[in-house]
């Protein structure tokens, strides 16, 4: 009996934790700001050592700059999106005078950032798909700003 017992217990533990480390839990993890510094930095340095042909089309590809909540974004000087790890329709889109959902021109704010800085504005997550405040940490590389952000919920 004892046996039985056993064996039903690893029937019922070992599929719940294969699950909980499946993509869509993954999904549901939500990025701090320390995660959102860290990631921009990171693909900033991986921008300058593999160049923009390269760095743009991998952060596009989500991989190892995508985790729950958190990828990595990328904008040209003029505000066009040239990578979104969570929004691919976004590409190519100009949004230097688009306001978010408050009606904060925000990519004007981060096009403006000189070497590094924070920009909060409110977008919406690919967690839920509804709007959120956001905040995000941007580093200037060249004419390109990299970024990542922590939404709150």
């Amino acid at each position: 009996m004892k046996n039985i017992k056993t064996l039903l217990i690893l029937m019922l533990v070992v599929p719940a934790m294969a699950l909980a480390s499946t993509p869509l839990f993954a999904e549901l993890k939500h990025a701090s700001k320390e995660d959102a510094q860290a990631m921009a930095i990171k693909a900033a340095d991986f921008l300058k050592k593999e160049g923009p042909d390269k760095a743009i089309a991998a952060f596009n590809g989500g991989g190892d700059w995508r985790s729950g909540d958190l990828y990595v974004f990328v904008f040209d000087k003029t505000g066009t999106w040239k990578a979104s790890g969570a929004r691919p329709e976004l590409i190519g889109k100009n949004d230097l005078n688009t306001p978010d959902p408050s009606g904060k021109l925000y990519v004007k704010e981060i096009v403006a950032i000189n070497k590094d800085g924070w920009v909060d504005y409110k977008f919406k997550s690919p967690a839920d798909n509804q709007i959120h405040e956001k905040k995000s940490y941007v580093v200037r590389v060249g004419d390109l700003l990299v970024g990542a952000g922590a939404y709150k919920y």
